[in-house]
């Protein structure tokens, strides 16, 4: 992995109860880890006091897709060539940031999505079935089937982000991001995690 300079991002809004842990394991696989505080109200330098990891701020929320944009842009800036982003929520183990390595080496240029297993009684009818729509979306506007087309656990090439007309801010970013990618001819690949 020699070429790949990857920073870990982890965009955070409002997640005290689980954002330090998620960094400390993170930290424990990789060195270069970097939080996008999106304007929450328990700023994450006093709840990751202590850890190496850089710290930017939004003074005020801008969503989840501009948190995203701003650590791209610092990644690029620090000469990274991916991002790897990370939920601050807990919902994913930082561990399968390893699962990405070598599908990155192999597809330097796609994006790589996390695919979650959904195979359980735990999770919220709701979250399936929005899961379900925008896999139907995806695929309608773009004819390419994904099965996680919601997760945040994703490997972004900053190559690509850069060349993408994103106007998406929130939440929507993640699918957006997707569909631009893939009328621009962009390979998406998921991995299971």
């Amino acid at each position: 992995y020699r070429n790949l300079k990857i920073m870990i991002v982890i965009p955070v809004y409002n997640h005290p109860g689980t954002l330090r842990d998620v960094v400390f394991r993170a930290l424990s696989l990789h060195d270069r880890v970097m939080v996008v505080d999106d304007g929450s109200r328990d700023t994450a330098e006093e709840l990751l006091k202590g850890l190496d990891v850089s710290v930017v701020r939004h003074a005020k929320n801008m969503g989840k897709g501009a948190a995203i944009l701003t650590g791209a842009m610092e990644a690029d800036r620090l000469g990274m060539t991916h991002i790897v982003t990370i939920d601050a929520d807990g919902q994913h183990d930082p561990a399968d940031f390893l699962r990405f390595l070598p599908v990155i080496e192999q597809n330097p240029r796609a994006i790589i999505i996390g695919k979650r297993c959904f195979q359980g009684a735990e999770i919220p009818r709701l979250s399936v079935f929005g899961r379900s729509f925008s896999n139907f979306w995806m695929r309608l506007q773009t004819g390419i089937s994904v099965g996680d087309s919601q997760s945040g656990f994703r490997a972004y090439p900053l190559t690509v982000l850069k060349g993408l007309r994103l106007r998406e801010r929130h939440y929507s970013f993640e699918v957006e991001v997707l569909v631009k990618a893939a009328w621009a001819g962009v390979k998406i690949i998921e991995t299971d995690i």
